[in-house]
């Protein structure tokens, strides 16, 4: 048999193929044993909680008070990354971040896996950090208890030139910690050993420091970026080994403790587009054995190598098929005991490629701008895409928010804790982004990947929704007795709006007298109410609970949840920044007028209606302006009906007295129990984005155009060309303006790219 043997078990989505296993140094065995029972382990654990994942992207990052905040909430699903078809409500809360306080929340539709947004910012909410945070049924679930659904605004009174704020103190108090390559340091056999060190706030800590073998220098080293490194050593079991770090200088000494005498070790040597090589060692002590080199991606196993180790065994794993973000590679022995674990992030360059092409090098204000979208994927190839696009003024720009929609889906969301910057692996000005990311990988730990399969068996107990996209109701007698069941018999529903163009449906309850109220039928109430009128007869009496998808659940879960949001890089201290914008005018916002209602107002026309319904009451007046007089009625006399605010007489006994008559106020909840209805809230309604058009006539408008934000658009689609051309104009504001694009395909693929606009006089 040769020394050198092709043969390779390759797993595509739960299907085995063939593909290819070059092993060097030793040979590898075709028989599947044990291979199937490795995906199906991990599948079975992944294959029933596998959540939507959202994303919300916002047409800038800083607002003024009496601003729109408009959104695009992407859902998507948790494997593959393509627009989920399963939830169909994304609930949204914007809460206040100093007081916890909850300053808006509404239900929104989600179309295809996305979600066209809007909300608007009262004046009287004050200055400060706020988070738009969006919920689904199947993302927000009581495990895990990581909630990542989230977007950091900054609303302000009036915008300002804003100054970077950095910490310039020494960290005298840092954690640093040591992560083996796969696990465990074997004695005798070469391994990598990562390191990283933060400050107490978890932020990251440049160090430099000094390895001693037996108190004896054995190599100096320093962190690249964010506080990591690794360095590779060969350590031995009577040896005794320590880290002193000498920047920052600090006294206490950092012990590495466990070295094991014998065992096996995965080293991960080559990470390529084509292939990831891995060499695989074990102490020369042990016996030949065959082991298994499972790697899965987001709880799908897409390779198992298997082969016979001896010493050493080297084995190469094709990319081709495996889709792009972390690889949790996992060594088994002969007894399918996990032994050593290595997350790997793969096909890095596998996006979208996202090409805005302006047509001039800068503007004029008010000028009429064409940009020419173009969209491929890693092979150049045109792509259809869902991009959302903002164009806005640099001003309203945070620029150390490290989120966007790569490192959110690719990154974040996929281990557990903070990463510091993780858009920094995705920007490809950072020549170093690989390799820094393949440091992060190794510092991570494979326990924090959220599909490690002990993590995936822990959730499958507990995976348990909290929301629904559909609405229970139930029909009960209101007075039963013991004659009477509490059940009531099938009775007809009636669901429509205020709007009567929305038409009407009919849903009967089943014979315990449940029924249940669907998306369509809140789509039906969008901007209002979705409302319910039970068909009986007026005795005996049955009324309609209505069990409403509320935000209290909400509320009460996310008080268990930990919130996870990417560390902002850390910017340097300037104490007079320049700025970029030569003239800025000052945009005077008008007074708040306080209108007070004359008339009492009600949430739509229809429970107004029912207001007026409810007045056509019994009260009457004769002829002697004489209120409810019963001796004129029995004598047919002519009656008419009362007037609000006018005086009436009143006979009580023998005494007259003069009153003010006043219709009853009814509450809403009144008014719908009197004409036996209920209610649930509809979606929150679309608006259209506002977008200025000049020309020759316009262009002259004496009136200011102070936009900050010249174009939103939630829901660009581009063309089998992977092309999309807006047009838009410049407002008053002469600026360096920012503009953002992302998205995602029907594949999954994402992307996203930002560019600047100059508007100048």
């Amino acid at each position: 048999m040769s020394a050198k043997r092709n043969c390779f078990l390759y797993f595509s989505k739960a299907i085995l193929v063939i593909g290819m296993l070059s092993c060097l140094r030793s040979y590898a065995q075709i028989k599947t044993d044990g291979s199937d029972q490795l995906a199906e382990n991990l599948q079975k654990a992944a294959q029933n909680i596998v959540p939507d994942v959202v994303y919300i992207q916002t047409s800038k990052n800083i607002y003024e008070t009496e601003e729109d905040v408009w959104f695009k909430g992407y859902v998507l699903d948790g494997q593959y990354f393509t627009p989920s078809m399963r939830s169909k409500i994304l609930f949204v809360q914007l809460i206040e971040d100093k007081t916890e306080n909850v300053v808006w929340e509404k239900k929104y539709e989600i179309e295809n896996g996305f979600v066209d947004g809007h909300l608007f910012l009262e004046n009287s909410l004050p200055e400060g950090n706020y988070t738009l945070a969006g919920y689904s049924a199947y993302s927000f679930l009581k495990e895990p208890k990581e909630f990542y659904a989230l977007k950091k605004i900054t609303i302000v009174k009036a915008i300002s030139q804003r100054k970077n704020v950095g910490s310039s103190e020494k960290d005298n108090v840092l954690h640093f910690s040591t992560f083996p390559e796969g696990g465990k340091l074997i004695s005798g056999i070469q391994s990598r050993l990562g390191f990283k060190a933060v400050n107490l706030k978890g932020l990251p800590v440049a160090v430099s420091g000094t390895l001693f073998e037996d108190n004896v220098p054995l190599l100096k080293f320093k962190s690249g970026h964010a506080g990591m490194g690794a360095i590779s050593l060969t350590p031995l079991r009577n040896k005794k080994y320590h880290i002193q770090l000498n920047e920052p200088e600090l006294a206490t000494t950092f012990t590495i403790d466990t070295i094991h005498a014998i065992g096996k070790a995965l080293s991960l040597i080559k990470n390529t587009n084509e292939a990831l090589v891995f060499k695989v060692s074990q102490s020369d002590v042990l016996q030949e054995e065959k082991v298994y080199l499972r790697l899965q991606v987001r709880g799908i196993v897409y390779s198992i190598a298997v082969g016979m180790l001896k010493k050493e065994l080297m084995i190469k794993i094709p990319l081709k098929e495996i889709p792009k973000g972390i690889a949790e590679v996992t060594l088994f022995n002969k007894d399918l005991l996990p032994i050593a674990e290595r997350l790997v992030y793969v096909n890095l360059e596998q996006k979208l490629t996202i090409k805005p092409e302006l047509d001039k090098i800068d503007y004029t204000k008010r000028e009429r701008v064409n940009l020419k979208i173009k969209v491929t994927d890693q092979n150049d190839q045109a792509v259809i895409a869902h991009l959302g696009v903002s164009i806005y003024d640099g001003l309203y720009q945070n620029k150390q928010d490290a989120k966007n929609i790569q490192s959110h889906f690719l990154l974040s969301t996929q281990l557990k804790g903070n990463i510091y910057n993780p858009a920094y692996y995705f920007d490809e000005e950072n020549k170093d982004r690989k390799e820094t990311l393949d440091v992060l990988m190794l510092t991570q730990g494979w326990r924090n990947y959220v599909w490690n399969e002990e993590n995936l068996r822990d959730f499958s107990n507990t995976m348990t929704p909290i929301l629904f996209d559909e609405v229970k109701g139930k029909v009960q007698l209101e007075k039963p007795d013991n004659k009477q069941s509490t059940t009531a018999t099938p009775k007809g529903v009636v669901v429509f709006a205020a709007d009567d163009a929305k038409g009407k449906d009919l849903i009967t309850t089943d014979e315990e007298g449940s029924f249940t109220i669907t998306p369509d039928h809140l789509k039906k109430g969008e901007n209002g109410y979705t409302y319910l009128k039970l068909m009986a007869l007026p005795e005996p009496k049955y009324l309609m609970n209505v069990k409403k998808v509320t935000f209290e659940q909400i509320n009460k879960n996310r008080k268990n949840k930990t919130v996870i949001y990417p560390f902002p890089e850390i910017e340097k201290v300037h104490t007079d920044e320049s700025s970029p914008f030569s003239e800025r005018e000052k945009v005077n916002k008008l007074n708040e007028v306080l209108i007070v209602a004359k008339k009492k107002m009600f949430r739509d026309k229809y429970i107004g209606k029912l207001d007026s319904l409810a007045k056509l009451n019994n009260d009457y007046v004769c002829s002697l302006n004489v209120l409810n007089c019963p001796n004129w009625v029995k004598h047919g006399g002519e009656i008419t009906k009362p007037v609000e605010g006018k005086q009436y007489k009143i006979f009580t006994g023998s005494v007259t007295t003069n009153t003010i008559y006043h219709y009853r106020d009814y509450t809403e909840d009144e008014l719908l129990k009197m004409f036996n209805l209920a209610s649930v809230e509809g979606y929150y309604g679309k608006k259209v984005f506002y977008e200025a058009v000049y020309d020759d006539v316009t262009i002259t408008d004496s009136t200011p155009d102070y936009r900050n934000t010249l174009f939103w658009k939630s829901d660009l689609v581009t063309n089998q060309e992977g092309e999309a051309n807006i047009t838009f104009f410049c407002s008053d504001i002469k600026s360096l303006f920012t503009g953002t694009i992302e998205g995602v395909t029907g594949d999954g693929l994402l992307g996203t790219q930002n560019f600047n606009l100059l508007v100048k006089k």
